[in-house]
Protein backbone atom coordinates (compact mmCIF):
# COMPACT_ATOMS: atom_id res chain seq x y z
CA UNK A 1 0.00 0.00 0.00
CA UNK A 2 2.93 2.83 1.20
CA UNK A 3 4.35 1.68 -1.86
CA UNK A 4 1.37 2.18 -4.46
CA UNK A 5 1.48 5.77 -3.00
CA UNK A 6 4.88 6.50 -3.41
CA UNK A 7 4.73 5.12 -6.99
CA UNK A 8 1.56 7.57 -7.32
CA UNK A 9 3.41 10.27 -5.79
CA UNK A 10 6.15 10.27 -7.71
CA UNK A 11 3.80 10.13 -10.57
CA UNK A 12 1.96 13.16 -9.70
CA UNK A 13 5.78 14.86 -9.09
CA UNK A 14 6.63 14.22 -12.56
CA UNK A 15 4.84 17.42 -14.11
CA UNK A 16 5.59 20.14 -11.17
CA UNK A 17 9.01 19.17 -11.53
CA UNK A 18 8.83 19.95 -15.47
CA UNK A 19 7.02 23.38 -14.54
CA UNK A 20 10.35 23.95 -11.95
CA UNK A 21 12.57 23.04 -14.40
CA UNK A 22 11.17 25.06 -17.17
CA UNK A 23 10.66 27.92 -14.89
CA UNK A 24 14.59 27.41 -14.41
CA UNK A 25 15.03 27.42 -18.27
CA UNK A 26 12.82 31.16 -18.36
CA UNK A 27 14.67 32.82 -14.97
CA UNK A 28 17.97 31.88 -16.96
CA UNK A 29 16.89 33.17 -20.49
CA UNK A 30 15.59 36.35 -18.45
CA UNK A 31 19.04 36.81 -16.74
CA UNK A 32 20.79 36.54 -19.95
CA UNK A 33 18.36 38.80 -21.59
CA UNK A 34 19.16 40.98 -18.22
CA UNK A 35 22.71 40.88 -18.41
CA UNK A 36 22.49 41.82 -22.40
CA UNK A 37 19.96 45.01 -21.16
CA UNK A 38 22.62 46.07 -18.12
CA UNK A 39 25.43 45.67 -21.09
CA UNK A 40 23.59 47.82 -23.05
CA UNK A 41 22.79 50.09 -20.18
CA UNK A 42 26.20 50.26 -18.84
CA UNK A 43 27.66 51.38 -22.44
CA UNK A 44 25.02 54.03 -23.16
CA UNK A 45 25.57 55.51 -19.47
CA UNK A 46 29.85 55.52 -20.19
CA UNK A 47 28.52 56.92 -23.56
CA UNK A 48 26.51 59.34 -22.07
CA UNK A 49 29.64 60.62 -19.88
CA UNK A 50 31.56 61.13 -22.59
CA UNK A 51 29.16 63.67 -24.29
CA UNK A 52 28.12 65.74 -20.52
CA UNK A 53 32.60 66.35 -20.77
CA UNK A 54 32.34 67.06 -24.18
CA UNK A 55 29.58 69.74 -23.96
CA UNK A 56 30.85 70.95 -20.38
CA UNK A 57 34.61 71.22 -21.95
CA UNK A 58 33.86 72.31 -25.37
CA UNK A 59 33.18 76.19 -25.40
CA UNK A 60 32.02 75.93 -29.33
CA UNK A 61 29.68 73.11 -30.37
CA UNK A 62 31.17 69.79 -31.08
CA UNK A 63 34.06 71.46 -32.29
CA UNK A 64 32.66 73.96 -34.70
CA UNK A 65 33.28 77.61 -34.15
CA UNK A 66 30.56 80.20 -33.24
CA UNK A 67 31.55 81.33 -37.24
CA UNK A 68 30.35 78.00 -39.10
CA UNK A 69 27.05 77.81 -36.50
CA UNK A 70 26.27 81.01 -37.52
CA UNK A 71 26.71 80.48 -41.13
CA UNK A 72 24.71 77.23 -40.58
CA UNK A 73 21.92 79.38 -39.20
CA UNK A 74 21.78 82.32 -41.59
CA UNK A 75 21.79 79.71 -44.57
CA UNK A 76 18.82 77.41 -42.69
CA UNK A 77 17.15 80.84 -42.43
CA UNK A 78 17.11 81.29 -46.31
CA UNK A 79 16.31 78.00 -47.13
CA UNK A 80 13.28 78.83 -44.67
CA UNK A 81 12.11 82.13 -46.57
CA UNK A 82 12.71 80.61 -49.63
CA UNK A 83 10.37 77.76 -49.00
CA UNK A 84 7.83 79.89 -47.67
CA UNK A 85 8.32 82.88 -50.03
CA UNK A 86 7.16 79.40 -52.53
CA UNK A 87 4.14 78.87 -50.61
CA UNK A 88 2.68 82.49 -50.82
CA UNK A 89 3.56 82.81 -54.21
CA UNK A 90 3.22 80.06 -55.95
CA UNK A 91 0.98 78.13 -54.03
CA UNK A 92 -1.68 80.08 -51.92
CA UNK A 93 -2.12 83.63 -54.37
CA UNK A 94 -2.66 81.80 -57.83
CA UNK A 95 -5.52 79.66 -56.06
CA UNK A 96 -6.84 82.39 -54.36
CA UNK A 97 -6.66 81.88 -50.80
CA UNK A 98 -5.12 84.01 -47.89
CA UNK A 99 -3.45 83.81 -44.05
CA UNK A 100 -2.87 85.67 -41.48
CA UNK A 101 -0.01 87.67 -40.50
CA UNK A 102 1.83 90.33 -42.81
CA UNK A 103 0.63 87.91 -45.74
CA UNK A 104 -2.78 88.55 -44.98
CA UNK A 105 -2.53 92.04 -44.62
CA UNK A 106 -0.78 92.41 -47.82
CA UNK A 107 -2.94 90.26 -49.83
CA UNK A 108 -6.13 92.28 -48.51
CA UNK A 109 -4.11 95.56 -49.86
CA UNK A 110 -3.30 94.09 -53.11
CA UNK A 111 -7.13 93.26 -53.74
CA UNK A 112 -7.62 96.39 -52.91
CA UNK A 113 -5.55 98.33 -54.78
CA UNK A 114 -4.52 96.32 -57.59
CA UNK A 115 -0.51 96.78 -56.44
CA UNK A 116 2.20 94.57 -56.68
CA UNK A 117 2.19 92.06 -53.72
CA UNK A 118 5.94 91.96 -53.03
CA UNK A 119 6.13 95.60 -52.90
CA UNK A 120 3.08 95.85 -50.47
CA UNK A 121 5.15 93.16 -48.32
CA UNK A 122 8.41 94.76 -49.05
CA UNK A 123 6.85 98.02 -47.19
CA UNK A 124 4.60 96.58 -44.42
CA UNK A 125 8.27 94.41 -43.28
CA UNK A 126 10.09 97.83 -43.62
CA UNK A 127 7.11 99.53 -41.14
CA UNK A 128 7.68 96.58 -38.79
CA UNK A 129 11.07 96.83 -38.66
CA UNK A 130 11.30 100.26 -38.17
CA UNK A 131 8.35 100.19 -35.42
CA UNK A 132 10.88 97.27 -33.42
CA UNK A 133 13.71 99.38 -34.07
CA UNK A 134 11.96 102.65 -32.37
CA UNK A 135 10.33 100.82 -29.78
CA UNK A 136 12.46 97.80 -28.96
CA UNK A 137 16.41 98.75 -29.77
CA UNK A 138 18.61 97.59 -32.26
CA UNK A 139 18.75 94.05 -30.49
CA UNK A 140 15.74 92.95 -31.56
CA UNK A 141 16.02 94.00 -34.53
CA UNK A 142 18.87 92.55 -35.67
CA UNK A 143 16.51 89.10 -35.17
CA UNK A 144 14.12 90.16 -37.81
CA UNK A 145 15.96 92.34 -40.51
CA UNK A 146 17.34 88.99 -42.34
CA UNK A 147 14.00 87.77 -42.71
CA UNK A 148 12.54 91.22 -43.87
CA UNK A 149 14.96 91.60 -46.35
CA UNK A 150 15.22 87.85 -47.79
CA UNK A 151 11.44 87.12 -47.47
CA UNK A 152 9.72 90.10 -49.80
CA UNK A 153 13.23 89.86 -52.32
CA UNK A 154 13.08 86.01 -52.94
CA UNK A 155 9.07 86.44 -53.18
CA UNK A 156 10.11 88.97 -55.81
CA UNK A 157 12.31 86.93 -57.87
CA UNK A 158 9.59 83.89 -57.56
CA UNK A 159 7.07 86.40 -59.40
CA UNK A 160 8.98 86.40 -62.55
CA UNK A 161 9.48 83.65 -62.89
CA UNK A 162 5.69 82.57 -63.40
CA UNK A 163 5.80 79.47 -61.76
CA UNK A 164 2.33 78.65 -60.20
CA UNK A 165 0.61 75.36 -58.34
CA UNK A 166 -2.85 75.67 -59.36
CA UNK A 167 -5.53 72.71 -58.38
CA UNK A 168 -9.21 73.09 -58.17
CA UNK A 169 -9.80 71.49 -54.94
CA UNK A 170 -9.22 74.63 -52.64
CA UNK A 171 -8.93 72.49 -49.26
CA UNK A 172 -5.94 70.80 -50.88
CA UNK A 173 -4.35 74.11 -51.72
CA UNK A 174 -5.26 75.40 -48.24
CA UNK A 175 -3.61 72.21 -46.59
CA UNK A 176 -0.81 72.13 -48.75
CA UNK A 177 -0.13 75.75 -47.88
CA UNK A 178 -0.35 75.14 -44.29
CA UNK A 179 1.90 72.26 -44.67
CA UNK A 180 4.66 74.09 -46.03
CA UNK A 181 4.39 77.47 -44.60
CA UNK A 182 4.94 75.73 -41.24
CA UNK A 183 7.95 74.14 -42.72
CA UNK A 184 9.47 77.59 -43.31
CA UNK A 185 8.29 78.95 -39.79
CA UNK A 186 9.87 75.97 -38.13
CA UNK A 187 13.03 76.22 -39.71
CA UNK A 188 13.34 80.10 -39.12
CA UNK A 189 12.43 79.35 -35.26
CA UNK A 190 15.05 76.59 -34.82
CA UNK A 191 17.53 79.09 -37.07
CA UNK A 192 17.06 81.54 -33.98
CA UNK A 193 15.48 84.09 -36.10
CA UNK A 194 12.18 85.98 -36.04
CA UNK A 195 9.65 86.18 -39.07
CA UNK A 196 9.25 89.80 -38.67
CA UNK A 197 5.88 90.00 -38.95
CA UNK A 198 2.37 90.11 -36.15
CA UNK A 199 4.77 88.41 -33.63
CA UNK A 200 7.03 91.35 -33.82
CA UNK A 201 4.26 93.55 -33.67
CA UNK A 202 2.59 91.32 -31.03
CA UNK A 203 6.07 91.93 -29.08
CA UNK A 204 5.82 95.77 -29.28
CA UNK A 205 1.98 96.31 -28.59
CA UNK A 206 3.55 93.66 -25.02
CA UNK A 207 6.16 95.55 -24.04
CA UNK A 208 4.87 99.37 -24.52
CA UNK A 209 0.36 98.84 -24.00
CA UNK A 210 -0.50 95.92 -23.19
CA UNK A 211 2.27 94.14 -20.40
CA UNK A 212 -0.31 92.03 -18.52
CA UNK A 213 -0.96 89.73 -21.64
CA UNK A 214 0.75 87.07 -23.27
CA UNK A 215 2.65 87.76 -26.92
CA UNK A 216 1.15 84.70 -28.20
CA UNK A 217 -2.46 86.35 -26.91
CA UNK A 218 -1.54 89.16 -28.73
CA UNK A 219 -0.39 87.58 -32.01
CA UNK A 220 -4.06 85.56 -31.85
CA UNK A 221 -6.27 88.55 -31.69
CA UNK A 222 -4.00 89.80 -35.19
CA UNK A 223 -4.38 87.06 -36.83
CA UNK A 224 -7.98 86.92 -35.73
CA UNK A 225 -8.67 90.36 -37.14
CA UNK A 226 -6.80 89.77 -40.31
CA UNK A 227 -9.08 86.48 -40.69
CA UNK A 228 -12.35 88.43 -40.10
CA UNK A 229 -10.88 91.52 -42.54
CA UNK A 230 -10.71 88.49 -45.42
CA UNK A 231 -14.03 87.21 -44.72
CA UNK A 232 -15.17 90.79 -45.66
CA UNK A 233 -13.35 91.30 -48.86
CA UNK A 234 -13.11 87.35 -49.76
CA UNK A 235 -15.94 85.96 -48.61
CA UNK A 236 -16.34 83.84 -45.62
CA UNK A 237 -15.61 80.41 -48.00
CA UNK A 238 -11.69 81.67 -48.12
CA UNK A 239 -11.84 83.12 -44.69
CA UNK A 240 -12.47 79.46 -43.68
CA UNK A 241 -9.73 78.00 -45.83
CA UNK A 242 -7.29 80.53 -43.74
CA UNK A 243 -8.23 79.45 -40.94
CA UNK A 244 -7.21 75.65 -42.17
CA UNK A 245 -4.09 77.39 -43.73
CA UNK A 246 -3.21 78.26 -40.38
CA UNK A 247 -3.66 75.55 -37.91
CA UNK A 248 -1.99 73.47 -40.19
CA UNK A 249 0.95 75.64 -40.09
CA UNK A 250 0.92 75.74 -36.59
CA UNK A 251 1.27 72.06 -35.76
CA UNK A 252 3.38 71.57 -39.10
CA UNK A 253 6.15 74.32 -37.41
CA UNK A 254 5.75 72.43 -33.83
CA UNK A 255 6.62 69.35 -36.12
CA UNK A 256 9.67 70.94 -37.64
CA UNK A 257 11.00 72.17 -34.44
CA UNK A 258 10.81 69.61 -32.23
CA UNK A 259 9.84 66.35 -33.87
CA UNK A 260 6.75 64.12 -34.62
CA UNK A 261 7.69 61.48 -31.45
CA UNK A 262 8.11 61.66 -28.21
CA UNK A 263 11.65 61.21 -27.46
CA UNK A 264 11.59 62.04 -23.68
CA UNK A 265 9.48 61.38 -21.30
CA UNK A 266 8.93 62.85 -17.61
CA UNK A 267 7.93 60.53 -14.97
CA UNK A 268 6.68 61.72 -11.76
CA UNK A 269 7.19 59.22 -9.35
CA UNK A 270 6.11 58.90 -4.85
CA UNK A 271 7.53 55.61 -4.25
CA UNK A 272 7.40 53.36 -1.14
CA UNK A 273 11.49 53.37 -1.25
CA UNK A 274 12.86 56.37 -2.62
CA UNK A 275 16.02 55.65 -2.01
CA UNK A 276 16.26 52.30 -3.59
CA UNK A 277 14.79 53.76 -6.57
CA UNK A 278 17.19 56.26 -6.81
CA UNK A 279 19.73 54.12 -6.70
CA UNK A 280 18.58 51.64 -9.52
CA UNK A 281 18.02 54.86 -11.81
CA UNK A 282 20.92 56.53 -11.00
CA UNK A 283 23.33 52.89 -11.10
CA UNK A 284 21.51 50.96 -13.30
CA UNK A 285 19.81 53.61 -16.01
CA UNK A 286 22.51 56.27 -15.69
CA UNK A 287 19.83 58.80 -15.14
CA UNK A 288 19.88 61.91 -12.61
CA UNK A 289 16.74 62.38 -10.54
CA UNK A 290 15.39 65.22 -8.83
CA UNK A 291 12.98 65.38 -5.67
CA UNK A 292 10.52 67.12 -3.52
CA UNK A 293 8.45 66.62 -0.31
CA UNK A 294 5.10 66.44 -0.99
CA UNK A 295 1.96 65.81 1.19
CA UNK A 296 -0.92 64.20 1.57
CA UNK A 297 -3.98 66.15 1.87
CA UNK A 298 -5.89 62.97 2.65
CA UNK A 299 -3.79 61.43 5.09
CA UNK A 300 -1.38 64.53 6.19
CA UNK A 301 1.70 62.26 5.04
CA UNK A 302 4.42 63.40 3.92
CA UNK A 303 6.39 61.79 1.01
CA UNK A 304 9.62 62.24 -1.29
CA UNK A 305 8.42 62.66 -4.83
CA UNK A 306 11.34 61.94 -7.80
CA UNK A 307 11.27 63.75 -10.80
CA UNK A 308 12.62 61.65 -14.00
CA UNK A 309 13.59 62.34 -17.58
CA UNK A 310 14.45 59.54 -19.33
CA UNK A 311 13.23 57.74 -22.94
CA UNK A 312 9.96 55.65 -23.50
CA UNK A 313 12.42 52.63 -23.27
CA UNK A 314 13.46 53.34 -19.81
CA UNK A 315 10.19 54.46 -18.45
CA UNK A 316 9.20 51.02 -19.25
CA UNK A 317 12.60 49.61 -17.68
CA UNK A 318 11.65 51.74 -14.28
CA UNK A 319 8.02 50.50 -14.23
CA UNK A 320 8.97 47.00 -14.75
CA UNK A 321 11.55 47.67 -11.72
CA UNK A 322 8.32 49.43 -9.49
CA UNK A 323 6.05 46.27 -10.59
CA UNK A 324 8.80 44.13 -8.94
CA UNK A 325 10.10 45.66 -5.86
CA UNK A 326 7.71 48.44 -4.84
CA UNK A 327 3.93 47.88 -6.36
CA UNK A 328 2.29 50.19 -4.41
CA UNK A 329 4.21 53.71 -5.90
CA UNK A 330 2.33 56.15 -7.73
CA UNK A 331 3.30 56.65 -11.17
CA UNK A 332 2.40 60.08 -13.44
CA UNK A 333 3.79 59.81 -16.82
CA UNK A 334 3.92 63.06 -19.25
CA UNK A 335 5.32 63.16 -22.83
CA UNK A 336 7.81 66.41 -23.18
CA UNK A 337 8.27 67.86 -26.80
CA UNK A 338 11.89 68.47 -26.22
CA UNK A 339 14.44 68.81 -23.67
CA UNK A 340 17.60 71.14 -23.43
CA UNK A 341 20.44 70.20 -21.46
CA UNK A 342 23.23 67.97 -20.94
CA UNK A 343 22.21 64.11 -21.14
CA UNK A 344 21.53 61.62 -23.13
CA UNK A 345 18.78 62.15 -25.82
CA UNK A 346 18.45 65.75 -24.57
CA UNK A 347 19.16 68.52 -27.27
CA UNK A 348 22.65 70.50 -27.04
CA UNK A 349 20.85 73.79 -25.66
CA UNK A 350 23.82 75.70 -28.20
CA UNK A 351 22.07 73.87 -31.01
CA UNK A 352 19.59 74.17 -33.55
CA UNK A 353 18.23 70.44 -33.23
Amino acid sequence: MTENTENKNKEISKPFKKLKGAKRNTDRRKDDTMSALDRQLEKQEQENRKANVIAATDPELHGKTRFEMRSMEIITALLAALIGSFATVCIMLPNGLTFGGLTGIANIVQTLTGWNFSLIYYALTFLVALTVWICLGFRELRKIILMSVSYPTIMALLELTGYQFITEDKLLAAVFTGVVIGVSNGLTFKAGFSSGGTDSLAKVIKYKRLPHLGINDITFSINTLIVIVSALVYGLNIALYAVITIYVSMKVGQAVMYGLSTKIVELDIIPGDPDALTKYIMEELGRGVSSVEVTGEYTGDKRKQLKILCSPRESFLIKRHLAKNDPKSFVAVFGVSSVWGVGRGFSDIRSME
